[in-house]
């Protein structure tokens, strides 16, 4: 039986990032899964909590998506996967907007306690700049929940589920909704330290930030080009896309930058929506911040006929 997802997780289950939110969200699956979901915790000084549908150690693909949400930032996470230059350029952009005030505070304080001698001078000074670097990390990685998660990356989870619920029969296809992707890609990176032959061998289709944006990427890894799934979805795509309005590029990862939870994996691709300028390109613009509301339920839907054509 195939679930409305979206339905079901926007208006209830769209804040994951307490303990007690990702409980709830954990719970509800449950209810649905049964026997065939688990929960696997991993990780060393941040443990996380990683839902396995299926069987990823006997499946020939996984299907993931992060279901973690990010902290509320000031500014959006502004992701340029085929202009490098930009997207770094922003970054640097980014920690100079922090680090600055930081080092202006530094030098405030040590000269403000300059009459107390060097030592307390340098002690003030550096203690000042670490509490501020501190607080800066905590805004980016801890920080106030997004309040709203429509791209990022609830359309993620949405679409593993729909999946997860069109292939429940078959044995080839397996699940995993990753826990803190936000905080650096520590529930996969845990998932694939317990795994070295998944990590290494199985074909694992990332889904991060697919319901905004007409635009879609596939980036394949060098290793994933070789599986029979790559040529399958150039073959597949156009007949699904046609005359929708949209476009999808099954592609080398090679020459783009995307972020996510497939960097763990050596087979692995990773799949985004974007808006396109003339002037940058492709972009991502609105995660990370209240502005992260729009989900085309028709890019879901593209998304499971692609990889889990109906017969």
């Amino acid at each position: 039986m195939e679930h409305n997802w979206k339905d079901i997780i926007l208006p209830a289950y769209e804040i994951r990032k307490s303990k007690a939110e990702k409980q709830a969200f954990i719970d509800l699956l449950a209810a649905e899964y049964g026997d065939r979901m688990h929960v696997e915790e991993g990780g060393s000084l941040v443990k996380s909590r990683n839902v396995v549908i299926g069987s990823p150690e006997t499946a020939k693909t996984v299907y993931t998506a992060h279901y973690d949400t990010c902290a509320r930032l000031p500014v959006p996470n502004f992701i340029t996967p085929r202009n490098i230059f930009l997207y770094l350029l922003y970054q640097v952009g980014i920690a100079l907007l922090f680090v600055i005030p930081a080092l202006a505070l530094e030098l405030l304080a040590g000269y403000l306690t300059r009459s107390a001698g060097p030592l307390v001078s340098l002690l003030a000074a550096e203690g000042t700049l670490i509490l501020v670097l501190a607080l800066f990390v905590w805004i980016f990685l801890v920080g106030v929940p997004n309040p709203h998660t429509a791209n990022d990356n609830t359309s993620g989870v949405v679409t593993v589920l729909t999946l997860a619920d069109r292939l429940a029969d078959d044995p080839d296809a397996a699940f995993i909704l990753f826990d803190n992707e936000e905080v650096g890609l520590l529930g996969s990176m845990a998932y694939a330290a317990a795994h070295p032959d998944v990590k290494k061998n199985t074909m694992i289709v990332n889904f991060d930030c697919v319901s905004d944006g007409d635009h879609f990427l596939v980036l394949f890894s060098k290793e994933a080009q070789k599986r029979p799934l790559y040529e399958e979805l150039r073959a597949r795509v156009p007949a699904v896309f046609a005359d929708t309005g949209k476009d999808i590029d099954v592609c080398p990862k090679r020459g783009t930058i995307y972020p996510s939870d497939q960097a763990n994996f050596k087979t692995s691709a990773a799949v985004c929506a974007l808006n396109r300028s003339p002037v940058v390109g492709l972009y991502m613009n609105k995660i990370h911040t209240p502005k992260d509301t729009v989900f085309d339920e028709e890019n879901i839907a593209l998304l499971a006929d692609v990889f889990a054509p109906r017969t």
